[in-house]
């Protein structure tokens, strides 16, 4: 017990009481402050784990893009490279009518 009273060689019931009370709200206050750092602690966790579960996602929705893009690029070579070789043009006739 920390408080800063004479001691009295007669304690009564109160005194004990009071004594009592003011351990349990440092008590409290040491829990609270333990509780606050534990919630302030785990909101930046979640925090953290979202940033690298979107960071790390990026990369890979980036990397589905590229490969979409290249993808449609060897196809539309395709495209003209068949289309050139059947001699049809429709390329070129689908540009001249729009």
């Amino acid at each position: 017990m920390s408080l800063n009273r004479k001691v009295r060689p007669n304690l009564t019931n109160y005194d004990v009481l009071e004594m009592v009370r003011s351990e349990l709200r440092e008590s409290e206050k040491r829990v609270m402050k333990k509780m606050v750092v534990t919630a302030v602690c785990t909101v930046f966790s979640i925090f953290m784990i979202i940033t690298l579960v979107v960071t790390t996602q990026g990369k890979t929705v980036r990397n589905y893009a590229a490969e979409a893009m290249k993808k449609a690029f060897e196809a539309e070579r395709a495209v003209y490279i068949i289309d050139e070789a059947a001699g049809t043009n429709f390329l070129e006739q689908s540009k001249q009518t729009k």
